[in-house]
């Protein structure tokens, strides 16, 4: 742990130098697993230790120098299949002097163009089943250098690829570069427009070291976590950067699919599951047996909010201690607050039984802080619903090339403005209670949609429920509920805004109930719903016909 410790509090570390730091404490330790792999030698890969990973990032890097031509400051676009060889260039680009721009595979062709022209990239790492899905030739977009990821295929016309010969080039000098070097650009998912680029430097990417280091006491060689996240989001890159530290291994999904997790819990032993609501309650949809994830000791979720009744429901399976092989005690449960303008996490909850509130309260983690303000940037009282602001190593040094919304999101002395609503309570937590666009104004009151959501969740034949506000002829705005049904279960409108009305107040409860089929829920790159184009489809449910509901 003080080896942990004093890597966390080295104020000179950097992205390019951590991979150095890491290779005394972790060696020849097994850091991750993988499914149908080839590695940069052409063999396949199911494990991979710590020296291992240290070659091939020293060879991605030293293939980017002298081959690619990559020069420091150079904007890397790294736009391929969602696998474990995204972090290594990530890592690789960044060591070399580049400054890395992930970008989702899911995004089609048009949208990669746009962001490629606007952030400026002039080299771009992707790989065969990518490019021939996606790209097509290398006219559609405006890139100098390409660059293919993948091995034991076809070398595609054009591209550069990393040769066998660097594994055994040794090592190479990082770049020198500052910890407050822009060493990423993470573009935000675009819910309020065009996507911005946050820029994180190495500081930002490393400020929860801290409570990584901390956390290793706590792991053991068989802990295992399963991820089946996307890589171009920051919660990824920040969770494997944290699990290095922590020394946890990994095991890594391309895509999530909750029968798949189940089995591969099962198999393996997984310990640790990192994921978003979206992917826990498919999980808990699928009613899976609880001897085949009795080895979960931790869940943990991040992205959005989780739902009293699925935290009720997951803490049923696995057990945080073993007792003769069988799982003893309830698992933990940690909400991980974090955003990408935070460079990852900057609070995280517990979810205990002799908490009230517990499933919203979060602490944040040293060295961030938290203010609590109203509308006219006042301070306000312990327990009153404020936006919630955050200072910390994590926060952006502003949006590439977009000055504008750089100001309106940070503040003259450094604080994130999140968007988010929150109250501060006794003994430093925070309660989160939504998002300022969440809160609906009806009928001169003010409807938090996430305690909307908590009352539809509740209902028996939910599996997954959206509130939004929509216009209304008297009230101004008024609640409505989007859900999807669980699998086995039917239900109908009428009987979930009875349910609803008989749990919340009348001016909360939703005035309309859209059932919409399993997996049609409009949803971003970490799978959380998008309101934006929820409110914009049912924009005219009263409106447009005339209605009037009280």
């Amino acid at each position: 742990m003080l080896e942990r410790l004093r890597l966390a509090r080295n104020k000179r570390l950097t992205l390019a130098t951590l991979p150095d730091e890491l290779l005394p404490i972790l060696g020849d330790r097994e850091v991750s697993y993988h499914d149908d792999l080839v590695g940069l030698d052409g063999r396949p890969e199911p494990m991979q230790r710590y020296r291992d990973l240290y070659r091939e990032i020293n060879a991605i890097a030293r293939f980017l120098v002298e081959e690619v031509g990559l020069r420091r400051g150079d904007l890397v676009a790294i736009y391929k299949t969602n696998d474990v060889r995204y972090f290594r260039y990530f890592l690789g680009a960044i060591r070399a002097g580049g400054i890395v721009v992930p970008l989702n595979p899911m995004l089609q062709r048009a949208e990669v163009a746009k962001l490629l022209a606007h952030c400026g990239a002039t080299v771009l790492v992707t790989d065969t089943a990518l490019f021939t899905e996606k790209i097509g030739s290398r006219d559609a977009l405006p890139i100098e250098r390409w660059v293919q990821a993948d091995h034991g295929t076809p070398r595609l016309s054009g591209f550069s690829r990393v040769s066998p010969d660097y594994l055994d080039a040794g090592p190479v000098t990082p770049a020198p570069l500052s910890p407050r070097d822009t060493v990423a650009i993470f573009h935000t998912s675009g819910t309020t427009g065009f996507p911005k680029g946050a820029m994180l430097s190495s500081r930002a990417l490393l400020g929860g070291l801290a409570i990584a280091a901390m956390y290793s006491p706590f792991v053991s060689r068989r802990d295992l976590a399963l991820i089946a996240l996307p890589w171009a989001h920051i919660m990824t890159i920040s969770t494997v950067l944290y699990g290095l530290v922590a020394g946890v291994r990994g095991r890594f999904m391309t895509r999530f699919d909750a029968e798949r997790a189940i089995a591969a819990i099962d198999h393996y032993k997984v310990s640790v599951l990192i994921g978003v609501p979206t992917m826990l309650t498919r999980l808990l949809d699928a009613n899976p047996p609880r001897n085949k994830l009795e080895s979960i000791r931790i869940w943990i979720c991040s992205s959005d909010y989780l739902p009293v009744e699925a935290r009720r429901r997951l803490r049923r399976y696995g057990g945080l201690f073993r007792l003769f092989g069988r799982p003893f005690g309830r698992p933990l449960l940690m909400n991980a607050y974090g955003m990408v303008e935070l460079g990852g996490m900057a609070l995280f909850g517990i979810d205990a039984p002799f908490l009230p509130g517990r499933a919203r309260l979060c602490m944040p983690v040293p060295p961030y802080r938290v203010r609590i303000q109203d509308s006219r940037g006042r301070a306000v009282r312990w327990g009153r619903v404020g936006e919630c602001l955050i200072k910390g190593p994590g926060v952006t040094q502003g949006y590439w090339k977009d000055t504008e919304a750089t100001r309106a999101t940070l503040t003259p002395n450094g604080w994130l403005r999140t968007g988010d609503l929150a109250r501060r309570m006794p003994a430093g937590l925070v309660e989160f209670v939504g998002r300022t666009k969440d809160v609906i104004k009806c009928g001169g009151y003010s409807v938090f949609a996430r305690e909307v959501e908590e009352a539809v969740a509740e209902h028996p034949a939910v599996g997954r429920v959206v509130v939004v506000g929509v216009p209304h002829p008297d009230k101004g705005e008024v609640p409505i509920g989007i859900v999807e049904l669980l699998n086995s279960l039917q239900g109908a409108e009428d009987d979930v805004l009875d349910w609803c009305r008989q749990r919340i107040a009348p001016y909360k409860a939703p005035r309309r109930i859209h059932i919409i089929p399993k997996g049609e829920m409009p949803q971003g790159v970490t799978q959380k719903a998008l309101k934006r184009v929820l409110r914009q489809r049912y924009a005219h449910d009263f409106i447009e016909h005339g209605e009037v509901a009280s």
